[in-house]
């Protein structure tokens, strides 16, 4: 199936004998070139040819698309075989990854206070922080990724935003008042400033490496997950 200018979609064979084969991710046919350019042709970008190849694209209902372009492995669905880089797709969505398995200091059931340091983080699994691997297999070919937690965002919900590349510390009470520090490999923030219910969201991004078919790549994925936390003031008895 490709799609035209105005984002329309029709039908195309898979393979054209002047063309190519059909890519679905690009919407273009695409060929080797035979001969391949020489070193000094701009299309290999300082490359070295053999490192990778030199393709002619053809785009049907794309008047500006296709041309020559360099790949540094064959085209999606190039020689008749999967798509290889949808089967890593298929495989990272059965890992059923996850968002952040949040712990947060204060608890969720309780009152933080002003002023006090609010400790979050990332609670381990093979979900939650990785890695974890799966598989994917169309036309005798198997693609396995590998997903491993890149970093955390954590969004406070009041102008706060801390990114940690580590699932962080649970607070521990020997830490005392003391705020977390990321260079200990602990996440969160010194305290809010204002009484308030606030909402704090962890935005984990995902790396994911996966290979087959003679073939590797890289991609990422991100899952968000949210807690409330209320902060009051503190309370003196006796004033």
């Amino acid at each position: 199936m490709a799609r035209d200018g105005s984002g329309g979609q029709f039908e195309v064979p898979c393979h054209d004998e002047e063309s190519g084969w059909f890519d679905a991710s690009s919407s273009c046919y695409w060929r080797l070139l035979d001969p391949q350019p020489p070193a000094e042709d701009p299309v290999w970008a300082g490359r070295a040819p053999g490192e990778g190849a030199v393709y002619n694209g053809q785009c049907p209902g794309q008047p500006l698309g296709g041309g020559f372009r360099w790949f540094q492995n064959p085209p999606p669905g190039y020689g008749g075989g999967p798509d290889l880089e949808a089967l890593a797709e298929e495989a990272v969505t059965k890992m059923r990854l996850l968002g952040a398995d949040i712990g947060i200091a204060p608890k969720q059931d309780s009152t933080g206070t002003v002023g006090i340091p609010v400790w979050v983080w990332n609670g381990p699994g093979p979900r939650t922080t990785g890695p974890t691997s799966a598989s994917a297999t169309a036309l005798g070919v198997t693609v396995t990724a590998t997903a491993t937690v890149q970093n955390v965002v954590w969004n406070f919900g009041n102008g706060s935003i801390v990114s940690c590349p580590f699932p962080g510390t649970p607070y521990s009470p020997s830490a005392g008042l003391n705020p977390p520090s990321t260079t200990r490999g602990q996440c969160g923030i010194p305290g809010y400033s204002r009484v308030g219910e606030y909402t704090v969201t962890a935005t984990t991004t995902w790396a994911v490496h996966w290979a087959g078919g003679g073939r590797q790549g890289d991609l990422t994925t991100t899952r968000s997950s949210q807690v409330p936390v209320r902060i009051g003031e503190l309370q003196v008895v006796g004033q």
